[in-house]
């Protein structure tokens, strides 16, 4: 039996596609699937550039009652997120999420793309001034506060720093540069639901860089997966990870 840990040893360049999954531990809930939050009916209406744009107030009114903001914002790394940086000691790793809680960037890894943005992060449409969602939390629509030099604020509503339905991904073109060049591609927590990023093993399949999924169910499609290993991310320990 080959372990999680032995089965990259003579890697040199990880790609790392994660996903909610792997977040459980830390008491943040996924946000699809059977318990997850987006089974709200509302969300892809209320979560989108567009109603945001039509309708702000109304949009922060569902994004402050959708989220646990205080829970994604306390949260702490757990076993997966600690490993993951602990790569980085032997290997060059990329990390690409599809989450918006920010734990990867607490456990301090280097190299993060957010595709999806952070929750932690808002940002001003208007001047581009980014804010921290934890001095917002008293705010029922949060606006821009910063003065020009005529002495006006700003005032526009802000946005959540996340990746709201109608927009695009983000940083596609590192996503893929990273996998293209990786000795092997490692999804954890991803059941690959989402496009377009649930597109990544194949794109690397196409390069002949193998993926090997970790996960607590199959993939939506598992054809360019060429090793599934059936995990609760509750007990993770990548020398306990058997891969066949």
């Amino acid at each position: 039996m080959t372990s999680l840990n032995e089965w990259i040893q003579n890697d040199h360049k990880i790609a790392v596609l994660t996903g909610a999954g792997i977040s459980v531990p830390s008491g943040i809930p996924p946000f699809r699937g059977k318990n997850g939050l987006y089974q709200n009916k509302n969300v892809e209406r209320y979560l989108s550039l567009l109603y945001f744009q039509t309708h702000p107030s109304e949009f922060w009114t569902f994004y402050w009652s959708l989220f646990d903001a205080r829970l994604l914002l306390s949260a702490k790394p757990n076993a997966v997120h600690l490993w993951l940086k602990n790569l980085e000691q032997t290997y060059e790793v990329t990390i690409i999420t599809q989450n918006i809680d920010g734990l990867h960037e607490k456990a301090t890894s280097s190299k993060i793309i957010e595709v999806h943005g952070a929750f932690n992060r808002c940002i001003c449409p208007k001047c581009g001034t980014f804010y921290q969602t934890q001095s917002l939390l008293d705010q029922k629509v949060p606006h821009c506060s910063v003065s020009s030099k005529d002495g006006k604020t700003c005032g526009t509503v802000l946005k959540p720093d996340i990746v709201l339905f109608g927009e695009a991904v983000r940083d596609l073109r590192a996503v893929e540069q990273a996998v293209s060049h990786a000795d092997h591609l490692l999804v954890l927590g991803s059941s690959l639901g989402v496009a377009p990023i649930n597109f990544l093993p194949e794109f690397a399949k196409e390069y002949g860089v193998p993926t090997l999924l970790i996960n607590d169910r199959p993939a939506l499609n598992m054809d360019a997966i060429d090793q599934f290993c059936q995990v609760d991310f509750a007990d993770f320990d990548a020398n306990a990870i058997n891969v066949d």
